[in-house]
């Protein structure tokens, strides 16, 4: 299944290319992905890749400026400006933010591997536009009291953001250390429940509530 935009109008293969290139550099990384095995995945030649894109690294860059760019879409697309410093509109964002990640896995696998092994320089241009996008929406609900003022912004951005994306990556790890003291499972409403309290100063919202009622039942 695509995960990426067919960009290509042309029937040569490009778009078939680029996919192929994402499932190889997600499963291998930059270090362990080759063209012999991305042309194969793509069901191309080696040579085709080659007058196509030249070689591994413009695929590599490639494919992380089309997951970045199609990824600030989605995030774009889920900011509500009647809901601007409030906790539901930052939830909103970070339910599609956990939400985009789920339906593109292996984007998900290729961003780990770019934090690993990507440039200084790369690694640093991507981190500051994504922070320049997300900070403000932490620093505006912070300065309407609807989250913990002893915390910078950017810190309470990092954690959430590290969070989701760990239990994203260990939903085994989590739900066994539930599964330790009888607890149930952790569903996706729950944990972004659950992330929100930890640097919310308004209560915990009913599905919160509702997973702890499951867990005292047990």
């Amino acid at each position: 299944m695509s995960e990426l935009r067919k960009v290509y109008t042309t029937v040569d293969a490009r778009d078939r290319i680029v996919e192929a290139a994402l499932t190889v550099f997600s499963n291998l990384g930059f270090d362990g992905a080759t063209t012999r095995e991305i042309a194969r995945e793509a069901g191309v030649s080696s040579a085709l890749i080659h007058h196509h894109f030249q070689d591994k690294e413009t695929l590599w860059k490639l494919v992380g400026s089309r997951i970045s760019e199609e990824f600030v879409e989605a995030m774009t697309a889920s900011t509500d400006p009647a809901l601007k410093g409030t906790t539901e509109g930052l939830r909103k964002i970070v339910a599609a933010y956990m939400g985009y990640w789920r339906q593109h896995p292996r984007a998900l696998r290729f961003q780990l591997w770019r934090v690993l092994g990507a440039p200084r320089e790369e690694r640093k241009a991507r981190s500051e536009s994504l922070n320049k996008m997300f900070v403000p929406a932490f620093e505006e609900a912070q300065k309407a009291g609807q989250l913990r003022q002893d915390v910078p912004a950017g810190l309470l951005m990092i954690t959430l953001g590290g969070l989701v994306q760990y239990f994203l990556h260990s939903d085994v790890e989590t739900n066994d250390a539930l599964a330790v003291t009888g607890a149930p499972p952790l569903e996706d409403d729950e944990a972004l429940d659950y992330l929100m309290s930890l640097i919310a100063t308004t209560p915990a919202s009913p599905a919160a509530t509702e997973k702890k009622r499951r867990a005292t039942k047990k």
